[in-house]
């Protein structure tokens, strides 16, 4: 089981590292994203969830969806989020940079301007290097949280002492923990199993135990430390078998249970089958018949920018083992 946990941990930390120099302006999302998980996939691993790239004040949950014109411009902060599977064992990591490069011309070759998801206009505004330089305090403040949540990583300490750490590490560096977003505790075939990890120090009597694996990722904003849904939803998971009518709907439905009974997809993992328009036809009774759950894109509150930085971790006796460095 550790070999596993680690083996995952160390495809996902190379992926990571090559995606977070790969990311340049003028190139679209979703070619980073496809680069990112056809890479984890050609080692023999899954995905444990789709690739996250969440840019500027978008906190997470978004990926490409079908035929995204989306494009990384100067100056973007943008969360590169991605983990990998071996036999269910699960890694989870993620790191924010800041986009570098030119721009080259924004436009379709119709003309029509290319989407700029977390941009406060529709322009293509020229970001200051004053601008860029707060944005790499962001960031160093969200890594420089979880370093120090690492440093006091062991069985026995509490989730309310990571909280305190994340906060008050955030709050030297001017910038607010991202409160209603948290690490997770992982299990075989299971994400999200059961335990939060704190971004600052609610009250809590819960520790941290030997052999408790966990992703730990603080979010850093220069906002006000809250996110709300934004309607588009990019991933989804299956919930239950339900009775549905349409043909395309049931045999939608069987092969998300049988290819993603326990980790998260995006609808572009779907085309394989299905062109856009009938998936689209296909998934809304899946959608309202509650059969799938959509995971709403997380935007700051008050449409500041963001960084995340994230390990996996195994707790240990006296200290911790970070499968993704």
């Amino acid at each position: 089981m550790l070999e596993k946990y680690e083996k995952a941990g160390k495809i996902a930390a190379r992926v990571r590292k090559q995606a977070a120099k790969k990311a340049t302006a003028g190139m679209k999302v979703i070619d980073l994203v496809d680069w990112i998980e056809s890479e984890i996939k050609s080692t023999g691993a899954g995905l444990s969830f789709p690739c996250n790239v969440s840019i500027n004040q978008i906190a997470a949950h978004y990926t490409s969806p079908p035929n995204d014109d989306t494009v990384f411009c100067e100056g973007d902060i943008v969360k590169i989020d991605l983990g990998a599977e071996v036999d269910g064992f699960i890694s989870d990591t993620a790191v924010t940079v800041i986009i570098e490069g030119d721009n080259g011309e924004l436009v379709d070759e119709d003309g029509n301007p290319l989407k700029m998801p977390g941009r406060l206009d529709d322009g293509n505004p020229v970001v200051t290097e004053d601008e860029i330089e707060h944005r790499r305090a962001i960031i160093d403040a969200s890594s420089n949280a979880l370093e120090n949540v690492i440093s006091i990583v062991r069985d026995g300490v509490s989730l309310e002492e990571i909280g305190r750490v994340v906060q008050e590490t955030m709050n030297s560096k001017g910038c607010n923990p991202i409160v209603n977003l948290s690490g997770h505790s992982l299990e075989q075939y299971n994400l999200h199993a059961g335990l939060s990890i704190p971004n600052y120090p609610e009250k809590s009597s819960v520790v941290l135990k030997e052999g408790d694996y966990v992703a730990i990722e603080p979010f850093a904003t220069d906002g006000v430390g809250m996110v709300n849904d934004i309607p588009q939803s990019y991933i989804y998971s299956y919930l239950r078998n339900r009775p549905l009518r349409q043909p395309d709907a049931k045999r939608l439905l069987g092969w998300i249970r049988d290819d993603f009974t326990y980790f998260p997809f995006a609808q572009r993992h779907l085309l394989e089958r299905y062109n856009p328009r009938s998936l689209n036809r296909a998934m809304r009774p899946l959608l309202a018949s509650r059969a799938i759950y959509p995971y709403n894109a997380l935007k700051e509150k008050s449409d500041a920018m963001v960084a995340q930085t994230e390990h996996t971790i195994i707790v240990e006796k006296d200290g911790c083992n970070v499968t993704t460095l």
